[in-house]
C-alpha cells in the first residue's frame, strides 16, 4: 500500500484508541495486514526507477499521508502519540528503503524485504488504488464508527 494509506490507518488508529499499549503495535502490525489486501503502490517495479526518483516518490508520498491523517484525525489527538502511531505502521517500508536504495543486504533491511516480498499483493492501476481506497475506508470506519 502506498505510505499515505498506511499513514491515514496510523492517525485512525492515534485518534480512535488512546492506550498507546493497544496502539503501536496495532499500528505496527496492521502494515504487513493491508499489504497482503491486492493494491498498487509507487515501489511496483522499484527496480527499473533511478534511486533518487524512487527516494522522492516515497518521501512525498509520506508527507501526502501524514498532512492528510493529521487534518483528518490528528487534531485533538497528542501530536508525538500520533506521529509515534504512524511511525509504526510505516516501520516495514522504512526498514526495506535501504535494501531497495542502497542494496544493504544484511538483516534487518534484507529480512524486512524478504517478508514485505513474500506477503505484497500488487495489482495495477487503476484497480490497485481502488481496492486500497476499499480497505482504508473499512479499516478508518471500523476504528472510528465502531470503536
Amino acid at each position: 500500500m502506498t505510505a499515505t494509506a498506511h499513514a491515514l490507518v496510523g492517525g485512525a488508529i492515534a485518534a480512535s484508541i488512546s492506550n498507546p499499549a493497544v496502539a503501536l503495535p496495532l499500528a505496527f502490525i496492521s502494515h504487513p495486514i493491508l499489504d497482503m489486501i491486492p493494491h498498487w503502490d509507487l515501489g511496483v517495479g522499484w527496480r527499473k526507477k533511478n534511486k533518487v526518483t524512487l527516494f522522492l516518490e516515497s518521501v512525498l508520498d509520506l508527507i501526502i499521508g501524514i498532512i492528510l491523517a493529521y487534518f483528518i484525525f490528528g487534531k485533538n489527538v497528542d501530536p508525538i502519540y500520533f506521529l509515534a502511531c504512524i511511525f509504526f505502521s510505516e516501520v516495514w517500508d522504512i526498514l526495506m528503503m535501504p535494501y531497495l536504495l542502497f542494496g544493504w543486504k544484511n538483516p534487518p533491511f534484507s529480512t524486512t524485504y524478504k517478508w514485505q516480498h513474500k506477503i505484497q499483493t500488487n495489482i495495477k492501476l487503476p484497480w490497485g488504488i481502488l481496492t486500497q481506497a476499499i480497505t482504508v475506508g473499512g479499516v478508518v470506519f471500523a476504528l472510528r464508527f465502531v470503536h
